[in-house]
């Protein structure tokens, strides 16, 4: 007897576990930027900046957005810059709270965007 209700004690909560990560979803998707490069004096300039791809991973249950895009750009100044809250997220298009918008420019023009999005309804493309 004992047996019986321990086993469906673990089915219970199998299916209980199951149930709850089978509602939480993992959106995957790409999106064609364009990253802006570095002048002179170490500001963003778009007649600079190239075309990058930025992954974004979105997560249905927490309503999180994750987003990193590469991509190789002109930097006149010739200094790594740094650059927090920087707009490129606007430029996407995506809705929601931004947590965290940094774009990372290298002496030789590797840059790299990173960014969150909390209380977001998803990907808009």
């Amino acid at each position: 007897m004992k047996r019986v209700s321990w086993m469906s004690g673990v089915a219970l909560c199998l299916a209980v576990i199951a149930g709850s990560t089978a509602m939480a979803r993992t959106i995957r998707s790409t999106v064609d930027v364009t990253f802006p490069g570095v002048d002179v004096d170490g500001n963003l300039d778009d007649s600079l900046g190239a075309d990058g791809v930025v992954k974004a991973t979105f997560n249905d249950r927490t309503g999180r957005l994750r987003l990193v895009g590469r991509a190789v750009v002109t930097n006149e100044s010739n200094r790594t810059q740094v650059y927090a809250d920087a707009g490129l997220i606007d430029s996407i298009g995506i809705d929601g709270d931004v947590v965290r918008d940094r774009y990372r420019v290298t002496a030789r023009g590797r840059a790299v965007y990173s960014g969150l999005v909390q209380n977001s309804t998803g990907i808009v493309l």
